[in-house]
Parts: C-alpha cells; sequence; structure tokens
C-alpha cells in the first residue's frame, strides 16, 4: 500500500498561450500520424475533444478506501493510457485513464479545488467534489510519472488563473419569457378573445315576471334530462289509460 500527503497547489500567474507549446514539448516523442489517430479515437466518444495535452501508454488506477475496518488502496480495475485532453467547451480539461478491459474508464474535470501530490511512481490527486474517493495513478517509469505530473501541475495552475467559464459548467440560463411570478400584474389579464362570463345572480331576491318564466321553460326544453323524464310520464299515462 501507498501514502497519501494531499496538499493545495500553491497558485502562481501563468500565461495563457503556453498550453500549445507544452503539448507540442509533451507529445514530442509521437509521430505526428499516431497522436491524430489517438485524437480521432478520442473524439467519437467526446466531440468537444480538440486536443491531446499530454498522454503517457499505460497506467494502473487506485481508490483510496477511508471507510470500513481495512482502510488503504485499492485497485480500481482501471488500466491503460492515460490522456490529458483540452476541450472547446467546459469543462475545459480533463483526465482520462481509457480502460484497457471494459467502457468503464476513469474520467474527472480539471478544477481549481484540485490537489494534488505525488510520490515515486505514483501520482495522487484529490478532486473537488468531496463525496469522491482520492485517485491515484501508478506509473512503471517514475521520469514518465515525473512528466505528466509537470503538465497536470501546470494545467491546473493555468486554470486557476483563468476566467472562470473554463472551470465550471455555464449555470443554467435564466428563461427568455418572464416566469409567472415575475410578470406585472397587468400580464395576467387574458386577452379580449372571449365574450365576458355574466355576473352571478345575486342570491338576496328572486323576481318572478312572465319573461322570466319563458325563459326558464325554454331552458327545460333544451334539457334532454327533462324532456327524456317527460316523455317517461306520457307513456306511462297512456298505458294506464
Amino acid at each position: 500500500q501507498v501514502g497519501c500527503r494531499c496538499t493545495t497547489l500553491a497558485v502562481s500567474a501563468h500565461c495563457g498561450w503556453w498550453i500549445a507549446s507544452c503539448s507540442e514539448m509533451a507529445n514530442s516523442g509521437i509521430e505526428p500520424a499516431r497522436l491524430q489517430n489517438m485524437l480521432q479515437t478520442l473524439q467519437q466518444g467526446d466531440p468537444a475533444i480538440d486536443q491531446i495535452v499530454v498522454y503517457s501508454k499505460f497506467v494502473v488506477a487506485y481508490l483510496l478506501q477511508q471507510d470500513g475496518p481495512n482502510p488503504g488502496w485499492r485497485k480500481a480495475n482501471i488500466e491503460g493510457p492515460v490522456y490529458l485532453v483540452h476541450r472547446r467547451t467546459v469543462p475545459r480539461y480533463q483526465l482520462l485513464v481509457k480502460n484497457q478491459f471494459s467502457t468503464n474508464d476513469l474520467l474527472d474535470d480539471l478544477h481549481p479545488e484540485w490537489e494534488l501530490d505525488c510520490q515515486k511512481n505514483y501520482v495522487f490527486y484529490k478532486v473537488e467534489d468531496p463525496s469522491k474517493r482520492i485517485r491515484g495513478l501508478w506509473f512503471h517509469d517514475d521520469n514518465e510519472r515525473q512528466r505528466i505530473e509537470g503538465i497536470i501541475e501546470a494545467t491546473l495552475k493555468e486554470i486557476n488563473n483563468s476566467p472562470a467559464e473554463t472551470q465550471m459548467e455555464p449555470q443554467p440560463q435564466m428563461p427568455t419569457q418572464p416566469e409567472p411570478n415575475d410578470l406585472p400584474q397587468q400580464a395576467y389579464a387574458p386577452k379580449a378573445t372571449h365574450a365576458p362570463k355574466a355576473p352571478a345572480p345575486s342570491q338576496d331576491s328572486v323576481t318572478i315576471n312572465t319573461a322570466g318564466v319563458k325563459s326558464a321553460l325554454r331552458a327545460l326544453a333544451d334539457d334532454d334530462a327533462f324532456v327524456s323524464m317527460v316523455m317517461q310520464k306520457l307513456r306511462e299515462n297512456q298505458r294506464a289509460s
């Protein structure tokens, strides 16, 4: 088992143009055609990826188990190449371990609140989400580990000094139309496309006149249930006679 000492990264001023030249130097040992093929393969899963910042051909991923009677590092059953990629949209940078055993990859968005610590052959990092376990990446070659560590460190510093847009997902946009509770009072008034309803009759007094009786009889004549009842009574009377 290996230990983990997570310390917060110091933030230092860093120029925004460094990433292209940094990527070129980090991947200088890879043939351009091969690098392009790797990029196209990654873009099949995520079309927003536009650059491989750094790549290493093989790591083994570990997760720190802190609960239970036997805390310690556990293999995540994720082994394969590791990529630090740049994306056209937020999150701008992601660390990806492509699992050679299954489609269960390790994918983390780089964030200013990451905590990074490294030991011989190991890169440890704690993501900003406290519910997620601390990650560990094992490298066979410690020189390779140091190369990847340096690029990750530089990228985190770049993120710390970049506008907030590169660090987090965009917040939900406000609706283009105001919500009902935000509308001014007059906006609730419906358009005058329907005739207004007649006011409810007053229950204080009842006026009986000829017109009212005629109106009531016409209403009963239009009532199918009332007409059916009358017809039934007439038939019964006819049979009785």
